[in-house]
């Protein structure tokens, strides 16, 4: 009998623990449900801060009458929102159509909203004038046809100062690798080249950037645009060692249409 109750006592013993754990994990699952739910409502808060910001500008730069109260705030949301896919591309017209007008002339919203924004001296890491700004872009490689542009964050820094952290989006091909980084030119045949394309081909590069906006109050007008970016840090998650990442950004145009 006393055998039976000890083995009794066992079993409920091993009930109670199971039950403990169940009732952990239980808790555990809850609360990262819980956490979950309060990032997506973060998130879902700051898209819909983005999308009344975007509004706004739309009400007050792009109507018929000139803007009474912008803030840099809403100049630089809109900024990222117009330059989210990066400059849009002239069309080459075809030999029937050469009177045609490109894109630019067709739909100049990117470049109109520019020269309504920023200083026409304004200061960019190129140089001076909406031109030179209009010229980094264009620099951002042609070969990014799928590039995505997503603002992550605005905050002031200063009274007249915004700091925007920024994430460019790009999907590596091997045309791009050519094309942007002098190591891969004719070396196709080379086992280390070879190895490292391999590697990169297919792969998203995401590549954080911070951009300071400097505003002038009294012209309500960007005074300067300039950003630095960082390429080694993605290069080195895709290829697992500084080396590596150091011969493939090695003088490469990317880095220098990127600011770093």
């Amino acid at each position: 009998m006393k055998t039976i109750h000890q083995n009794n006592l066992d079993v409920v013993d091993v009930l109670t623990q199971h039950q403990r754990e169940q009732r952990r994990n239980s808790q555990q699952r809850y609360r990262r449900k819980k956490r979950q739910i309060v990032v997506s409502l973060a998130q879902d808060v700051q898209r819909l801060r983005l999308q009344i910001l975007k509004h706004e500008l739309e009400r007050r730069i792009l109507g018929s009458r000139p803007p009474t109260s912008v803030t840099p705030w809403i100049v630089v949301s809109e900024y990222y929102r117009l330059f989210r896919n990066g400059l849009n591309r002239p069309q080459t017209p075809a030999p029937s159509s050469v009177s045609k007008p490109t894109s630019y002339e067709r739909d100049g919203t990117q470049i109109n909203f520019l020269r309504e924004v920023m200083s026409p001296d304004v200061s960019v890491n190129s140089g001076f004038g909406v031109d030179a700004l209009i010229q980094e872009w264009s620099a951002v490689p042609l070969m990014y046809q799928d590039i995505a542009v997503h603002l992550v964050r605005l905050e002031y820094n200063g009274a007249h100062t915004i700091l925007a952290t920024v994430k460019a989006c790009i999907t590596i091909t091997e045309e791009m690798l050519r094309w942007e980084f002098p190591y891969f030119v004719d070396r196709s045949q080379d086992h280390q080249t070879s190895r490292l394309m391999t590697k990169l081909v297919g792969q998203q590069l995401v590549i954080p950037t911070t951009a300071r906006f400097e505003w002038d109050p009294i012209e309500r007008r960007v005074l300067s645009v300039h950003y630095s970016s960082d390429l080694v840090t993605p290069f080195l998650k895709i290829l697992g060692n500084i080396r590596d990442a150091a011969i493939v950004l090695d003088n490469s145009l990317l880095s220098l249409a990127m600011g770093s």
